[in-house]
């Protein structure tokens, strides 16, 4: 008699998150392979041995392609592999993370700075993440992931989300009040005040407050600045796609507000000097719309 094998669901936080314009730049991906293997084959790179199926798969290559799972890889590295989970399939990314235990384990916390963390990774090659977290029953187990979390969260991100942000369903913020964090000095003023933001009915996750753990923080907000901009400038012929953007720098303008006219002043890791403050009150975004 076979011993059927027993998969157990455990409580799981889910993110659920999308590249946004990703479909587009598949077939550029594809189009930058060919162009390389086409380039190698004139240049006498590739013998006639090497055109085989066997041979051919290695000489596609895409400079940018390989970036793009390179910038996933590098941020996800850092990820507790005790805590969290991740699959990447496409343009969609899946994170788990474990229920806080008892010893007051920062698992949610930490899943929405990793979060915040990837999102600035992606910004950084001008991608930008749309997303959705939600909280409960999990199977997640090898290469197994299953439960209404990831439907849920898929969801959120499919048809609530609509916008470049993150979206925290109610079950996943229930979780975050019922177990504190241990340290809670951590994130009690500059972080936890500054981490969830709200709009009607939904709380997302405020992915400027990355800001708290980069040393270059000028250049943070540079960065911002220039691919917002771009992404507004590229889809100015696209409303559909514009008030995506116009709604992203608003977000962005609305923390330089807070930012320089007080969470500036709570990190204790940074001195915010008048320059400082002067700097990134320029870099707010105009869009002319």
């Amino acid at each position: 008699m076979n011993t059927e094998e027993r998969y157990i669901y455990s409580n799981r936080a889910v993110a659920f998150l999308d590249v946004l314009g990703f479909q587009n730049k598949l077939q550029s991906f594809e189009e930058e392979a060919i162009d390389f293997h086409t380039i190698m084959k004139e240049e006498g790179e590739l013998s006639e041995t090497e055109e085989d199926e066997e041979q051919l798969g290695p000489y596609y290559y895409s400079k940018s392609a390989s970036e793009f799972i390179e910038t996933f890889n590098y941020a996800i590295s850092k990820l507790d592999t005790e805590k969290f989970s991740y699959y990447l399939f496409s343009d969609n990314i899946c994170i788990t993370a474990k229920n806080i235990n008892s010893n007051g384990e920062k698992s949610l916390i930490e899943l929405l700075l990793v979060i915040s963390e990837l999102y600035f990774e992606f910004v950084q090659k001008g991608y930008f993440l749309r997303g959705g977290i939600d909280y409960g029953l999990f199977i997640d187990q090898s290469s197994i992931a299953l439960g209404v979390p990831l439907a849920t969260a898929y969801k959120i991100e499919s048809s609530l989300a609509v916008f470049p942000r993150i979206i925290l369903s109610n079950d996943f913020v229930k979780q975050l009040e019922i177990y504190p964090s241990e340290d809670e000095k951590e994130f009690s003023s500059v972080l936890e005040n500054s981490l969830i933001k709200n709009s009607c009915e939904f709380q997302y996750l405020n992915i400027f407050n990355h800001i708290f753990k980069i040393e270059q923080k000028e250049e943070f907000f540079e960065i911002f600045k220039k691919n917002i901009s771009d992404n507004l400038l590229l889809s100015a012929q696209k409303e559909h796609i514009f008030v995506k953007y116009k709604w992203l720098a608003d977000e962005f303008n609305d923390f330089i507000e807070k930012y320089t006219g007080r969470l500036a002043f709570l990190d204790e890791n940074y001195e915010a000097t008048d320059e400082h403050i002067d700097n990134v009150k320029k870099m707010k975004i105009s869009y002319g719309h």
